[in-house]
């Protein structure tokens, strides 16, 4: 039991059953760890959303399909011409019974024009599909680094608090000889206290970024981490970025947006043409002719069309609101471009600052940072400084490893921010 030490007559595990035991374990307990892969893949399994935009697009190219076939042709069935005197069929020669079919065809290449549309606004739901699983794999990663980060801030801060810990001790047992003031023993209490109330901090804000988290994998998101940086791809060039922006998948869903509203244009226009129908009767008649023979059946065939002549409140209008649509379309898809041509100006340039920050860290502030400490250490330990030096150092030590963890995650979801503008996953 821990804080008890193992007395005489106690029995204790053996230490090879409890490596064996442990042993047996780690697999079960490996298979809890989330790391950033399984996430990414849960978040896309699990999200209704990107599933959602595939039916619609599948709805459109069923759409497609039927908008390019001719209407259903109409029957007639009626009697033509039947006297109202005695309503005998064979009474009066021109009285028939009529069987017909009208068939009516759309104005000029309105039929393609339809289905092509379809097609264009299908295809921008796929572009549209596959820019939404980018856009969750970059909130997967920011919330899983939030995460990660909040665990390595607790980590650096139990350390500190197990070294102000030992240093409120080393305080007090100065104190009792006379060595420390009862002042630098409240300064070591209160600095130990500070610290245990930034765990609580650190531990709430890890809960908020789980919580996030799980909006994309549910429970699964409150599975301990394995504890190392996600390893996240290097992103291209600038200028090759810059180059390859036009074929990111949410600008090839605007574009297809701007080229079905251009078709909308050409299917504007195909109203100034007509519509014709072609009629289609066939007509029985009963009864005899004076000279005794049985009358003739009559076929009848008619081409009708409409006229479109006064355009001006209708057609024309018509176009120009489709003209109108287009070029906000257009507009709408140039002032994206335009913002993530700026945000890839943007996360380059801070991904730069960044690593130049690290370098320094790294190469300067962390060691320097140690190296002191521990110099303050020696020093009060010898009576050559006060407590107050020492705790300033200890603290400016722990300080900036909890700013090195946050600099090391922020440069990494740079890193993912970069990678979205480019349209990969890696």
């Amino acid at each position: 039991m821990h804080g008890m030490p193992i007395g005489m007559g106690r029995k204790h595990v053996p230490r090879i059953l409890l490596t064996i035991a442990l042993a047996g374990l780690a697999p079960l307990l490996r298979a809890e760890v989330l790391d950033l892969a399984t996430a990414e893949s849960l978040a896309l399994g699990a999200d209704p959303s990107v599933e959602s935009l595939r039916s619609r697009q599948a709805a459109l190219n069923e759409l497609g399909v039927a908008a390019g076939q001719l209407p259903d042709p109409m029957l007639k069935i009626g009697v033509m011409s039947l006297p109202t005197d005695s309503f005998q069929l064979g009474q009066e020669p021109m009285t028939q019974v009529a069987v017909g079919v009208v068939q009516r065809f759309p104005r000029g290449d309105t039929r393609e024009l339809r289905a092509e549309q379809f097609s264009e606004r299908a295809t921008a739901l796929d572009e549209s599909a596959r820019d939404l699983e980018l856009r969750i794999i970059l909130s997967v990663r920011e919330e899983f680094l939030e995460v990660l980060k909040q665990r390595r801030l607790a980590g650096i801060n139990r350390e500190a608090e197990a070294a102000f810990t030992d240093l409120e001790e080393i305080t007090r047992d100065y104190y009792a000889t006379g060595r420390a003031r009862q002042q630098d023993v409240l300064q070591a209490a209160v600095e130990l206290a500070k610290v245990r109330e930034l765990a609580q901090r650190i531990a709430e804000e890890e809960d908020r970024a789980r919580a996030r988290l799980a909006t994309w994998i549910g429970d699964d998101a409150w599975r301990p981490l394995d504890g190392y940086w996600p390893t996240i791809a290097e992103p291209v060039p600038l200028e090759a970025e810059k180059n390859n922006l036009a074929n990111h998948p949410r600008l090839r869903a605007l574009h297809q947006e701007v080229v079905a509203a251009d078709t909308a244009v050409e299917l504007a226009e195909q109203a100034y043409k007509p519509e014709f129908s072609i009629d289609l009767a066939y007509g029985g008649r009963g009864g005899t002719n004076a000279d005794g023979s049985s009358r003739a059946d009559l076929l009848s065939v008619m081409v009708m069309m409409d006229v479109p002549i006064f355009t001006g409140n209708r057609q024309d209008r018509m176009l120009a609101a489709s003209v109108a649509e287009s070029a906000a379309a257009a507009l709408s898809r140039d002032d994206v471009y335009r913002r993530m041509r700026s945000e890839v100006d943007l996360h380059n340039r801070t991904l730069t600052r960044q690593r130049q920050r690290r370098a320094l860290f790294e190469d300067s502030l962390l060691p320097e940072a140690r190296f002191n400490a521990e110099a303050a250490f020696q020093a009060y330990q010898a009576a050559l400084e006060d407590m107050t030096t020492l705790m300033r150092a200890r603290i400016t030590e722990f300080d900036l490893q909890l700013d090195y963890v946050r600099l090391l995650a922020e440069s990494l979801k740079t890193q993912a921010r970069l990678l979205y503008l480019e349209g990969g996953e890696s």
